[in-house]
């Protein structure tokens, strides 16, 4: 099945599929991070005040980091690099640069970091799901050959040149989709049990299960990948993967260990 990733025209203006699956994906995002922001007893108009902030940033960040991971081809074609309707936006960017503005507005606004990142996680995981289905449309980000019953039909102009003759791969945008949807329904729950049980857990673990869930099952996922870039014989994504996978740890231990400090002064204070 050929699928036209051009949805409509207007006034001479090509509108693509990929750009009304990620601009769903954003409003959808808001929607869910504003109740989730209410639901945990927060001023949800916080939400809609950062919007344009984490929007603008998270779009540098995310074509940045493609771009300069890719450099090998926009350094001979740089008038591509400002074609953000053909794709191209690295989620690892996206997070670099939602992380810098939320981390600037928290402190702009005398708000806790670590609670709002744990409130903006779920609605930014669920729009990772959402915008995958754009990598269809534009039938990119798919994966090796296979003659599974789920295979997607690739078009013989968007087929890599060492699968050129190969006409069915695995839906590897399917794969990350369904596990991003997943972990939402996980970091619900885990805000359900916040809200529940106040106090028995520190702020920003829901944040860092999401860095390092999502850092793992994309790691497996990537070995299906064939549009993946290279430092060396390395996948790019492993390493960035790996970083996080770190980060998170790292940040989790001391988020514990401040927790722990805090309610221990609390007793010795009562």
């Amino acid at each position: 099945m050929n699928i036209d990733p051009i949805a409509f025209s207007v006034f001479g203006v090509e509108i693509r599929w990929y750009g009304i699956l990620i601009s769903l994906a954003l409003v959808t995002g808001i929607i869910v991070a504003y109740f989730i922001a209410r639901y945990r007893g927060q001023r949800e108009e916080e939400i809609i005040n950062f919007v344009p902030f984490a929007v603008i940033s998270s779009i540098i960040g995310a074509r940045l980091l493609h771009v300069i991971v890719n450099w090998s081809y926009y350094s001979g074609n740089l008038t591509y690099i400002f074609a953000f309707r053909k794709g191209g936006l690295a989620i690892q960017g996206v997070m670099v640069g939602g992380i810098i503005a939320l981390l600037i507005y928290c402190r702009i606004r005398k708000l806790d970091f670590w609670l709002w990142a744990d409130i903006l996680v779920p609605a930014l995981v669920l729009g990772q799901a959402i915008g995958r289905w754009g990598n269809f449309l534009n039938q990119e980000a798919f994966g090796k050959p296979t003659s599974l019953p789920w295979a997607i039909y690739i078009s013989p102009e968007n087929r890599p040149f060492d699968y050129a003759h190969a006409e069915y791969f695995h839906p590897t945008f399917l794969y990350e989709s369904v596990a991003n949807f997943a972990l939402f329904v996980v970091l619900l729950l885990i805000h359900r049990f916040y809200k529940n049980k106040p106090g028995r857990m520190p702020y920003g673990i829901i944040f860092t299960i999401y860095l390092g869930v999502y850092s793992l099952y994309r790691t497996f996922i990537e070995y299906y990948r064939v549009d993946s870039s290279y430092i060396g014989t390395i996948k790019v994504v492993y390493i960035l993967n790996i970083i996080c996978i770190i980060a998170a740890f790292i940040i989790t231990d001391y988020l514990i260990k401040k927790f722990k400090e805090k309610k221990k002064l609390e007793k010795t204070e009562e």
